[in-house]
């Protein structure tokens, strides 16, 4: 599974610089994160129920997201001032050191710089808008305003992480669901899907992949197939294979023969249409997300392959952007920036994750089960007075 993760983010490195750098054609930015959030829910449905609290619940994930972006987010700024300073390339700050009341009004800007330090409702930029000279807004056009407010966002692509935090705000209330609830959930989303794509005219972006009562239906696909992998693989340790070559021989034949997204598409867009037809394709990864888990759960350097996925994902903008304008510097071919990109992003990610991250997640639950016992000591004093 570790091998997975690492080439989704990769996917989306793959996908900000406009170039793939494997021998074969990767998943698109977008299929990458649509993938990712059915793995969430699928872990997400493992671990809920270890919990002693949904308060612990929370702190684990809190602790587990934020730690690592504001880290991130720090690195971020200090490599943009930097850059800023010494080229007069501000980078992932280009928004706000440019910033004119001429392009964008002062609500927008103010609440795209709040959503930086919260992470929550970053998704909600690509919904919103604030040229000059109009209100602060809800619209389904963001993309085309004049100065998009997504221009403002730090990390970009965090919008999915804040989307990321939304499921994780349900995931206590849908964990105690029975099966056939959460299939009616997933109908539903997709049902709401069909009905703004086909009647309301919304098959854009950013409501193809950043609308979350959209990716709901694939966050609950990801639980079911967790509860489908609890009553059958889980029950047969037997059936775990060790050998790590096959391990790696069934990934590549799968980066290979399923990149077929649109494959599907083209197959199937008489009947179901080019925007819907991708959305069967997730269908197979609800089948192989199980088994990869299965094949690799106590595989170690799995592990630390995919737990270098989360800083590669919020890292990699930036270095993209510094790469392309250092490449640009020294005339080398921009077919490059890809390649050099990924490289720079993994060794920035497991230079943090052995330094940083590695000693805190020995911490982090321990943490949270400290934080949550607080919390309940502090309600129960304020009840006894």
């Amino acid at each position: 599974m570790g091998l997975l993760r690492i080439y989704l983010a990769l996917c989306v490195v793959a996908g900000h610089a406009g170039m793939g750098f494997l021998p074969w054609t990767m998943h698109t930015s977008w299929e990458a994160v649509q993938i990712f959030f059915m793995i969430s829910g699928f872990y997400m449905s493992l671990i809920a129920t270890k919990y002693a609290s949904t308060r612990e619940f929370y702190a684990s994930r809190a602790l587990r997201i934020f730690v690592p972006y504001y880290v991130i987010l720090a690195l971020v700024i200090l490599l943009s001032v930097g850059a800023g300073l010494s080229t007069g390339n501000w980078l992932a700050l280009n928004g706000y050191v440019n910033y004119s009341a001429a392009q964008n009004g002062l609500a927008g800007v103010a609440f795209t710089g709040i959503s930086n330090v919260t992470v929550f409702f970053q998704d909600w930029v690509n919904f919103l808008q604030h040229d000059a000279g109009t209100s602060f807004s809800f619209t389904a056009h963001s993309m085309a305003a004049q100065s998009p407010l997504y221009n403002f966002l730090v990390i970009p692509p965090s919008w999915s992480i804040s989307i990321e935090l939304t499921f994780y705000l349900l995931v206590p209330l849908l964990t105690k669901l029975r099966t056939h609830w959460l299939v009616v959930i997933a109908v539903a989303s997709l049902g709401l899907r069909l009905y703004a794509y086909n009647q309301l005219g919304l098959a854009i972006d950013a409501f193809t992949y950043r609308f979350f009562p959209f990716e709901l239906l694939l966050f609950v696909a990801g639980m079911i197939s967790q509860r489908v992998y609890a009553r059958t693989l889980a029950q047969h340790d037997s059936f775990q294979i060790k050998s790590i070559f096959a391990y790696l021989v069934f990934i590549v034949f799968m980066m290979l023969v399923f990149r077929y997204s649109e494959r599907a598409a083209i197959l199937l867009r008489h009947p179901l249409g080019k925007t819907i037809a991708p959305l069967v394709s997730y269908a197979f990864w609800a089948a192989v997300i199980p088994l990869l888990f299965h094949l690799t759960k106590n595989i170690k350097a799995d592990r630390f392959i995919g737990e270098l996925s989360y800083p590669v994902y919020l890292i990699h903008f930036v270095i993209v952007q510094w790469m392309d304008f250092v490449l640009f510097r020294l005339s080398v071919p921009s077919a490059y920036l890809g390649m050099v990109s990924a490289v720079v992003s993994l060794a920035l990610a497991g230079l943090l994750y052995l330094k940083i991250f590695a000693p805190f997640e020995r911490k982090r639950e321990s943490l949270a089960k400290s934080f949550a016992a607080r919390r309940n000591v502090t309600q129960d004093n304020s009840l006894a007075r």
